[in-house]
């Protein structure tokens, strides 16, 4: 889940339901009940759902932003059906792609992206092999670092 969209859903003045989750399909369908609700939505990786359960049912549907908080461990986007669309595979930086060229290139394709600190020292320089997952750094097009130690 987006941290402003978990943010936002922690918001005061909106609705939470006490819901019991009838059932998580391999399809990504989730099926959840309350006091006057009963909804089919959808959840694009059903295992991790399911594994979150596994510490206790216990559940709230913040409808405002289709949050889906299990109170035992943590929470979850969901989409109502007629609004899936297909995952989009994670953007990869090219092996002769500049910083500068991957941060345009994720900006166009991929709403931004996050990248490790350490790539904004030279924007232009070439990887030398440094093309996996960042595990901390800025998120593209934000002022907010995510690693404290750049702070």
């Amino acid at each position: 889940m987006h941290w402003i969209q978990w943010k936002k859903s922690h918001e005061e003045g909106q609705p939470i339901i006490k819901v019991k989750i009838v059932a998580v399909h391999d399809d990504g369908r989730v099926e959840i009940e309350g006091h006057d609700v009963k909804l089919t939505l959808w959840y694009h990786h059903p295992d991790h759902l399911r594994s979150a359960l596994c510490f206790g049912g216990g559940a709230e549907w913040k409808p405002k932003y289709h949050v889906l908080r299990v109170i035992s461990s943590s929470s979850f986007n969901l989409a109502t059906p007629d609004r899936v669309e297909p995952c989009v595979p994670p953007i990869r930086r090219r092996p002769t792609e500049t910083t500068r060229q991957f941060i345009e290139r994720a900006m166009r394709e991929n709403h931004g992206y996050t990248v490790p600190a350490r790539w904004l020292a030279n924007l232009d320089a070439v990887p030398d092999g440094d093309t996996g997952e960042p595990q901390s750094g800025y998120l593209v097009g934000i002022e907010t670092p995510t690693d404290g130690r750049l702070r």
